[in-house]
């Protein structure tokens, strides 16, 4: 685990990595001392400490020269950025996710972290219109945690960051798989110290020109993910589209 999920112990207990590694908690303790550690705490705060070395920050990023030609360096990455999450994307993983949400018995969680909130945001509203029941978490931790009381085992959490997550989104997507939630990530890093067991990760592209990770791989795959849904539910997906359009014309809400 120190290898392949360093994130793990980076933002874990010494219980739940105890779980993931099919060990007791006095064994992690013992492990943290016998590599030169004082306990577990001080090897949380190397892994910590390595993942920031290892992790290309904002302002890393903001103190590189501009490249000569700006237009032409976007076009470049985010093309890369599309064309590498979409090649990486594990054509079986995309089939049992939609599966998943194509089952309408099953309520659709979406919880972003502050960067990826957008993205969400379109992601819930294109969801709700093709099958209904999705829901966006946003707001405080507290108010997050309140909302999802109204989970149930079987409901789909769909959970998206980059890397450096958010504490709080670490805690509130682990309780809400513990509450029997079924663990769909949407990650702009792997190994995520988010959990997945019992559900599907995805990967997206990232890279970026500027000081901010690119979200264009993640927008694609939520695209991908929404485009086989309507392929699955296509009598339903049409006839809802159709009302809704109905909806705006009624109400002259657009103007040509």
């Amino acid at each position: 685990m120190l290898i392949d999920d360093p994130q793990a112990i980076a933002f874990g207990t010494v219980g739940t990595v105890a779980e993931r590694a099919g060990t007791s908690t006095p064994s992690v303790v013992r492990l943290a001392t016998a590599l030169g550690y004082e306990g577990f705490a001080d090897l949380r705060d190397a892994a910590r400490d390595e993942l920031s070395a290892r992790i290309r920050t904002d302002a890393d990023r903001v103190a590189r020269p501009a490249p000569e030609d700006p237009v032409v360096a976007l076009i470049e990455v985010e093309r890369a950025n599309v064309t590498d999450t979409l090649a990486g994307v594990d054509p079986t993983a995309v089939t049992a996710v939609v599966d998943l949400l194509s089952d309408r018995s099953r309520r659709v969680w979406v919880l972003p972290s502050t960067q990826t909130e957008g993205v969400a945001r379109r992601l819930v509203d294109q969801i709700d219109i093709v099958r209904g029941r999705a829901a966006l978490l946003s707001g405080t931790e507290f108010r997050i945690a309140s909302t999802l009381q109204a989970l149930r085992p079987g409901d789909l959490v769909v959970t998206m960051d980059v890397p450096r997550h958010e504490a709080a989104l670490v805690r509130l997507q682990a309780a809400a798989v513990d509450r029997g939630g079924v663990p769909v990530v949407l990650s702009g890093d792997t190994p995520t110290a988010l959990r997945v067991e019992g559900g599907h990760l995805l990967a997206f592209a990232r890279d970026s020109v500027g000081p901010f990770d690119s979200l264009v791989g993640l927008t694609v795959l939520c695209t991908l993910l929404v485009n086989s849904l309507v392929e699955r539910r296509k009598a339903d997906a049409s006839r809802r589209v159709v009302e809704l359009e109905q909806t705006w014309a009624d109400r002259d809400l657009f103007r040509i």
